[in-house]
């Protein structure tokens, strides 16, 4: 009997996890068609125009890009996203450019972080878009890494990146002042640590490498700044990309995650240049 009852009590477990990703669904489903239904009532012209985050992984790019999607203005493709990404790389700018010209809502917003480098043919492919680069501070982003992608993926990238001369990035090769900076700095015995803060220094150098302080159509966004004063910040931001500001954008960001470790163990050479780097990045955010 025990048996038994606890194969009953297994089901009714089942089934209820089965019912709770039906509603899921539904209310997924259901919020689409709303924004769906919103978007053709309220968007007349039916044109869409690209917009486009970029920076280095761990910046809090997932937040920013999954608060702007609670708006019906925005159509939101992840990195993640089949349509617009192949293993975390956007795809070619043909369907990009095709998934901007079906889209019925005004802005449809794309999170090409691996694709960093590409960002002038972005901007030169799209004349309308707008460009969100997010920058955080280096210790946090280091610790954050190796949590999530565990202690040896950010050194063997940029392992790779030195013997093998950046050939990661074969679709938008990186300026050449960027490759030297992560190269002069490279040593064979980094640490898991410095891996990372090589990995941080690559990508955020190329907001100044690649040219986009002088874009006006980019906008740098500490994300510091943008979690200790939500509403002020994404008010700025939903200007920049010409969408309505909504409350919903900014509920439930806080900014717990802020300074939360204590500062990474790195070699002098490195600290300072994440930390020269990282000046240059507040003054212009």
């Amino acid at each position: 009997m025990a048996l038994r009852g606890e194969s009953s009590t297994g089901a009714r477990l089942g089934l209820r996890r089965r019912l709770g990703a039906v509603r899921a669904h539904v209310l997924r489903t259901g919020t689409r068609l709303q924004r769906s239904f919103l978007r053709r009532m309220l968007h007349l012209s039916g044109v869409s125009r690209p917009a486009f985050i970029v920076g280095c992984g761990r910046s809090g790019t997932s937040m920013l890009i999954f608060h702007l999607a609670r708006t019906w203005e925005v159509e939101a493709y992840n990195e993640d996203h089949p349509a617009a990404f192949e293993h975390y790389r956007m795809r070619d700018l043909d369907t990009i450019d095709r998934l901007v010209r079906t889209s019925c809502a005004p802005l449809t917003l794309f999170k090409p972080i691996l694709s960093t480098t590409l960002t002038p043919s972005l901007l030169q492919r799209f004349s309308e878009c707008r460009v969100l680069f997010v920058t955080r501070h280096y210790g946090d982003v280091i610790h954050s890494s190796l949590r999530r992608f565990g202690r040896d993926n950010r050194l063997s990238h940029v392992r790779s990146w030195v013997v093998q001369d950046f050939a990661e990035f074969s679709f938008a090769p990186p300026p050449q002042v960027a490759r030297r900076a992560v190269a002069n700095l490279y040593r064979p015995d980094l640490t898991q640590e410095e891996g990372a803060a090589l990995y941080w220094l690559f990508y955020n150098r190329l907001y100044f490498d690649l040219g986009l302080d002088a874009e006006p159509r980019v906008r740098l966004i500490r994300y510091e700044s943008l979690v200790e004063q939500p509403e002020q910040h994404f008010r700025l931001i939903a200007a920049h990309l010409g969408i309505a500001y909504t409350p919903a954008m900014a509920q439930g960001v806080t900014a717990s995650a802020v300074g939360r470790h204590g500062p990474p163990p790195l070699s002098k050479d490195i600290q300072r240049a994440c930390e020269d780097l990282w000046a240059g990045l507040c003054s212009v955010a």
